[in-house]
């Protein structure tokens, strides 16, 4: 009996091999053809070489779905902004001008398409569970039924649909995530990524501020090699000048300081988790390159001069002080208390650059603004609290108390979900991050026999926290592709991780 079982599983690995060998059979045939075809046009050698690239990172893709997933996200954390752009006249007050096809959103595309393939073939899965997949599904529906407000009440057709797939279609990067994902030794090699990328990205930072290489080294990089590689000619290099009104900010590879602090904020709990983690396990030369990593991302962080980021890692730090009281970590109540002083007293005596950015004139004058937004915003959210004005209203003329106004999403992205989602829209939208925590605590609290869990746990929730706080500020949620797309992505990783703990669970 077990050697018919045996001789069956045979015949069925077989079948499944010689399904996947036709498959790459075809693939390459397919391959050679445009080699052949393209070889006899008059295309650009660029284009030429691009299309055979990309056809051949899908042969590797779809031989290793996990290279797929590492390479989109050294993409994502790296070069952010490079890529094909393509104008479709799209213009509103928000700066939209078209469509720009990042690096990592065409490696994404390659994995999805090849996964696709492989599901289709029974060779991958697709119906990994999560706790988080009924909040996406609901926050879906709620997109939908405000794309359908947004035409109701008049929005371009361009912008809803623009805005819909900004923030919605990248969901497929969680369902990827968790699909692939499925070990610890994957899971980790995700990690070490964040920590090396997040670290070169901080470093690069650094070069370009004025204690190293400064603005001028900087914009001729930008113009030398940047523009080289495909990033769009109104990506920011350098925010700010030497001046009264402004401080000059750094952003490494990223569209904007503010979106490089995001990133920043994301990753400053992974490194400090990943200290105590290698610690615990007595690998000390490990724990000695966090360190230095840690002292160059604190230190890009400040020269961003972000003050979302600033605030959300200031709360980071206040969170990990009370976990470190709870879970009796001497060192990191000292440290993170050593943080809080050292915060008081740059409130009382700023050093010039933080001075410019909390209470210079400009400051001022963001705040005032915001302010006057943030006001307006709550307006038009209460004149529709339940369903909303719905997507792709942005530049839309409004009637609000018989004065007609003009609708620009404001520098904050929940109060923008409550404006074009309303009540229904907002709570399916913070469902995901509550039901992200709660699943992620109840991984940690089961799991302080197993490190690998309980931090890497701790290091999720901070860093979607992290993200939390900074959107109260900002809505690169909304405008920065390269920080929706790490968002599902990281939701992706806690759902694998929260998986691999449950498989450990009912295996113990």
């Amino acid at each position: 009996m077990e050697a018919v079982k045996v001789t069956s599983l045979y015949e069925r690995a077989s079948k499944v091999d010689s399904r996947s060998r036709q498959t790459l059979l075809l693939v390459a045939l397919v391959v050679l053809g445009i080699v052949v075809g393209l070889s006899s046009t008059r295309l650009p050698v660029f284009i030429i070489f691009g299309l055979v690239s990309g056809a051949a990172l899908f042969v590797l893709i779809y031989r290793n779905l996990d290279l797929g997933l590492y390479l989109f996200l050294i993409l994502n954390m790296t070069v952010p902004q490079a890529g094909l752009s393509w104008n479709i006249g799209i213009q509103t007050p928000v700066g939209e001008r078209g469509l720009h096809f990042n690096f990592h959103e065409i490696v994404a595309a390659i994995v999805l398409a090849a996964w696709i393939i492989q599901v289709l073939l029974k060779q991958a899965e697709w119906k990994t569970k999560s706790p988080m997949i009924i909040p996406i599904f609901l926050y879906v529906l709620t997109s939908i039924l405000a794309g359908f407000i947004g035409m109701i009440h008049g929005g371009d057709g361009f912008v809803l649909t623009y805005r819909f797939v900004r923030t919605v279609i990248f969901i497929y990067l969680f369902f990827l995530v968790i699909n692939i994902i499925k070990t610890r030794e994957q899971y980790q090699v995700l990690v070490i990524i964040i920590l090396i990328t997040t670290t070169l990205v901080a470093g690069f930072g650094i070069i370009q501020s004025d204690y190293v290489m400064g603005q001028a080294w900087t914009e001729n990089f930008a113009s030398n090699w940047l523009d080289k590689i495909g990033y769009p000619e109104e990506v920011n290099y350098v925010a700010g000048e030497l001046g009264e009104a402004k401080a000059y900010r750094v952003n490494s590879t990223f569209l904007h300081p503010n979106v490089l602090g995001g990133y920043l904020v994301f990753a400053l709990p992974f490194i400090i988790s990943m200290i105590y983690l290698t610690w615990r396990k007595r690998r000390y030369l490990l724990w000695f390159l966090l360190l230095f990593a840690l002292a160059i991302n604190a230190g890009c962080l400040f020269l961003t001069g972000s003050r979302a980021a600033w605030i959300a890692a200031g709360l980071i730090a206040l969170i990990y002080g009370v976990l470190g009281i709870l879970d009796k970590r001497t060192t990191l109540v000292v440290v993170m208390a050593a943080m809080m002083i050292l915060l008081v007293v740059f409130l009382f005596a700023p050093p010039e650059f933080v001075e410019k950015r909390m209470t210079g004139l400009h400051a001022q004058e963001a705040a005032d603004a915001r302010i006057y937004m943030y006001t307006q915003a709550v307006d038009l959210f209460l004149e529709r609290p339940v369903f909303g004005l719905g997507i792709g209203m942005e530049g839309e003329v409004i009637i609000q108390n018989n004065i007609r106004v003009r609708w620009v999403a404001v520098e904050n992205a929940f109060l923008t979900y409550l404006v074009s989602h309303g009540l229904i829209g907002f709570i399916a939208f913070l469902l995901i991050f509550f039901v992200f925590w709660a699943m992620l605590f109840y991984a940690r609290s089961q799991s302080r026999g197993d490190p690998f869990i309980y931090f890497n746990s701790e290091a999720l929730i901070l860093g979607i926290f992290g993200f939390f706080v900074a959107n109260m500020f900002a809505a690169w949620l909304l405008f920065a592709i390269p920080m929706v797309t790490l968002f599902w992505f990281f939701l992706g990783m806690g759902g694998s991780l929260f998986n691999i703990f449950k498989e450990q669970e009912q295996s113990a």
